[in-house]
């Protein structure tokens, strides 16, 4: 672990890398953010299945989770800034010719692969980074805070360029602002404020149990909390409210709970990972069970605040877990975008089980979910008291 001094370990000596990494992280929420918009214009404009459309809106999350595949690997091989060039361009290229050629089913999937993978390389850069810092819980946080509150900006935004312009404007808007992001990357110069000319080891990673553990329990989290998000909408429309108020008032939501990432930052910092983790837990399916199951759009609202603040609490604490797992930060750069994949894998399990049986099916999916989060983090614990 780095040995900073106390003005280099305050939030203001790194400045640059939460820039870095913020504008890496909301690459993956202008994702989700299009997510909607993608899967309902792409049946409107080209006739593909709602499965199909679901896959193509899906495959950016699939690619985040492949490149953790090859994070270690590219840690020990190449620079900051070789990583961010290549994986920026990939990543821009391939929404730009997203617009082109959204027509043609196949490669479409693959350039949202592509799409995903350069993301998910900037993410695992960025995270391994921060998890060398003292206070990486803290600015996990902040980090996770700037991404989700640009989110609640930009799910509008995007709902105006597919308005005006279809799946043209929606691809076109999506690589200007992946376009933006990459360059504030370069702000943070990574040599100039951390040593990284140390030689690594002969093999550059080492597997161990609990990291693993708490990966699967990050995925897992995301995946049966993110359940309830692909049918938000729908839900909205059966307690009778219209798009236009249900949208801003989800934007809301997502705003307010922006900075729920901040405060699990800082309690994780603070007072440690496993009690917050719980109670977030807990509170997931409490707040999901609520919100599928009201009758009330008020209820609705207030369990859907209560379960979106769990999710982005938990996010940033989550991270902080796997970084704490090694001194390089590998296993940060592996467990950011492997927990990111999960909203992937949530939008696939909610349309096969509503599919198959009825929205109602997913709060008792969230409840069984949340219970396998408990006894993963049970058995975190476990591992790490035998450690100490």
């Amino acid at each position: 672990m780095e040995n900073h001094s106390a003005p280099a370990s305050s939030i203001k000596g790194h400045l640059t890398l939460i820039v870095a990494a913020g504008a890496a992280f909301t690459m993956s929420t202008l994702f989700s953010s299009v997510k909607p918009l993608f899967i309902t214009q792409l049946m409107v404009e080209t006739q593909y299945s709602a499965s199909l459309s679901g896959w193509i809106a899906a495959m950016p999350f699939v690619g985040i989770s492949l490149a953790a595949l090859l994070m270690p690997l590219l840690l020990y091989r190449f620079s900051y800034n070789r990583l961010v060039t290549v994986s920026g361009f990939v990543l821009v290229a391939s929404q730009l010719m997203g617009a082109v050629y959204f027509s043609v089913a196949s490669f479409l999937l693959f350039l949202q692969l592509l799409s995903g993978v350069g993301v998910g390389v900037l993410m695992g850069l960025t995270s391994s980074r921060i998890a060398k810092i003292k206070a990486s819980g803290t600015i996990f946080g902040i980090v996770d805070t700037v991404c989700v509150a640009l989110m609640s900006v930009m799910v509008p935004a995007a709902s105006i360029a597919v308005t005006y312009h279809q799946m043209v404007g929606g691809f076109v808007f999506s690589a200007a602002l992946c376009a933006l992001y990459w360059g504030l990357m370069y702000r943070y110069k990574a040599d100039s404020t951390v040593a990284h000319k140390t030689k690594s080891p002969a093999i550059p990673f080492s597997f161990s149990l609990r990291p693993f553990i708490i990966i699967s329990m990050g995925v897992s989290f995301v995946t049966f909390s993110g359940q309830g998000f692909a049918f938000m909408f729908s839900k909205a429309a059966e307690l009778g409210m219209d798009y236009q108020y249900a949208g801003n008032t989800i934007c809301i939501i997502l705003f307010v709970s922006a900075f729920a990432c901040l405060a699990g930052g800082l309690v994780a910092q603070k007072i440690g990972c496993e009690l917050p983790l719980f109670c977030a837990f807990i509170a997931c399916a409490i707040g999901w069970t609520i919100a599928i199951d009201s009758i009330s759009p008020t209820i609705f609202l207030l369990a859907l605040l209560l379960a979106v603040i769990s999710l982005q609490f938990s996010f940033p604490i989550l991270l902080y877990m796997a970084g704490k797992c090694d001194a390089q930060g590998k296993w940060a750069a592996i467990a950011a975008p492997v927990i990111t994949s999960g909203f992937a894998w949530a939008a696939i399990l909610a349309g096969v089980l509503v599919q198959y049986y009825n929205m109602q099916i997913l709060s008792g999916s969230t409840q069984v979910g949340m219970l396998i989060c408990v006894l993963l983090l049970v058995l975190s614990w476990v591992l790490k008291s035998k450690n100490t």
